[in-house]
């Protein structure tokens, strides 16, 4: 099942880029249906690839970091809960950004999309 770009555009919540003390944050909130992400492809922003291992993924009741979402350490996404993503790194520059989002998702497969925002 191939989801159109457009549609997981609109995961993201437009304006929810900000930056972090130790680096930058960016929220999604699921609207389609509820799903299980099994694995997830590093972070980029305008074109600058962050480590997973550097990815912490967050919604209300669980925390984990990118590297450590797998098959068997599976990550819930609800319907209707934000998930923050906080990359740690050095904060972004003020302005626009182009943010690369790849999450492999149990019940659709990879689900890869960008969106712009600005800080």
């Amino acid at each position: 099942m191939q989801i159109p770009k457009f549609l997981l555009r609109k995961l993201y919540v437009k304006g929810s880029l900000e930056n972090a003390d130790d680096g930058f944050v960016f929220k999604i909130k699921n609207s389609l249906s509820a799903g299980t992400a099994v694995g997830m492809a590093p972070i980029k922003v305008d074109g600058t690839e962050y480590p997973l291992d550097a990815t912490v993924v967050k919604s209300d009741d669980t925390e984990i970091k990118g590297s450590e979402i797998s098959e068997s350490n599976a990550f819930p996404i609800k319907v209707g809960v934000e998930i923050a993503i906080h990359v740690q790194s050095d904060p972004l520059e003020e302005g626009e950004h182009k943010i690369d989002i790849s999450i492999k998702t149990k019940e659709a497969g990879n689900l890869a999309f960008d969106v712009k925002d600005s800080i």
